[in-house]
C-alpha cells in the first residue's frame, strides 16, 4: 500500500506526461431530431453461465473527511455481482464519475498473489460529471488469459489514510474468443456486434463496441447496458452540459 501512498503524492507535472483519461464519447449535436434513434436490435446482457466470483464496488469516500467541497461518486462500469468478461488483451475500461474531479486521481490494477500492482498510474482528473475510457493500450499493460484482476479508479482525498479516498472497483477476466462467434462478429454491423458480444457474455467487448457506435443509435445501446447492471444514472447523462473538451456524455 505504501506504492499507492507515493503514486497519488506525485506532482501534476509529472501527470503531463502519462497516457490521458480519454473522454468515452464525443459530444455531436444529433441530426434528425424528429426521427427516432435506429434501433440496436437490443443489447440483452447474458452473465457467463459459470462466471468468476468478484463484481463492482461503487466509489465513494467511507472515512471521515473535513471538506467543504462535496466528494465525487466513482463506478466502474462493470456486473454488480461477477466478473465481467472480455477476449482482448487490452480491453478498454470505462467508468462514471458524478461530478468535476479536484482531487489527484488513479488508475489501478491488481492481480492475485502478486503483491505490486501490474499497473498503478496518475492521469488527468476528469473535468466535468460523466463517461471516460482508459485504453489498456495506452498504458503498455496486458491482460493474460485466466486471471481474474482488480481493477480500480480512485480520487485521492488523503494519501495517508486509504479510506478515506473515494474508491471504485470491479474485476475482469480475460478468456479465450470463440470461433464460431468470431465469424459472425467479422460481418456484423457496428451495432450488431454490440448486441452479439452482451448476448455472448462478454461485457466489457459489448461495452467498447456500444460505446464505439453512440453515434450510430443515439447512445441507446450503451445506455440500455449500463441500465441492465444497476448504472442508469450513468445512462444518458448531461450531453448538454458537458460540451467543453473533453468531450463527455
Amino acid at each position: 500500500m505504501a506504492a499507492c501512498f507515493r503514486a497519488a503524492l506525485a506532482t501534476l507535472a509529472l501527470m503531463a506526461s502519462m497516457p490521458c483519461v480519454m473522454p468515452a464519447f464525443a459530444q455531436s449535436p444529433d441530426p434528425g431530431t424528429d426521427q427516432p434513434p435506429p434501433s440496436s436490435g437490443g443489447a440483452v446482457y447474458k452473465p457467463p453461465l459459470r462466471g468468476a466470483p468478484g463484481g463492482r464496488v461503487g466509489g465513494a469516500s467511507r472515512g471521515a473527511v473535513k471538506s467543504a467541497a462535496s466528494l465525487p461518486t466513482i463506478e466502474l462500469v462493470a456486473p454488480l455481482d461477477h466478473t465481467g468478461e472480455t477476449t482482448s488483451a487490452t480491453p478498454i475500461l470505462y467508468f462514471f464519475v458524478s461530478q468535476p474531479v479536484t482531487l489527484p486521481t488513479q488508475f489501478t490494477i491488481a492481480a492475485p498473489l502478486r503483491p505490486a500492482p501490474v499497473l498503478e498510474a496518475n492521469f488527468p482528473s476528469p473535468p466535468a460529471r460523466g463517461l471516460y475510457a482508459l485504453r489498456l493500450a495506452d498504458y503498455h499493460v496486458q491482460l493474460d488469459p485466466g486471471i481474474v484482476y482488480t481493477w480500480s479508479v480512485s480520487a485521492i482525498v488523503d494519501p495517508a489514510h486509504w479510506a478515506r479516498n473515494v474508491v471504485g472497483s470491479a474485476t475482469i477476466l480475460r478468456v479465450p474468443p470463440d470461433a464460431g462467434a468470431e465469424a459472425a462478429l467479422g460481418t456484423a454491423s457496428p451495432l450488431r456486434r454490440a448486441v452479439l458480444l452482451a448476448g455472448s457474455g462478454l461485457w466489457y467487448d459489448a461495452v467498447a463496441a456500444a460505446a464505439d457506435a453512440e453515434n450510430l443509435d443515439r447512445h441507446a445501446t450503451i445506455d440500455e447496458l449500463l441500465t441492465e447492471v444497476g448504472l442508469a444514472t450513468a445512462a444518458g447523462g448531461d450531453r448538454a452540459g458537458n460540451s467543453a473538451p473533453p468531450a463527455l456524455r
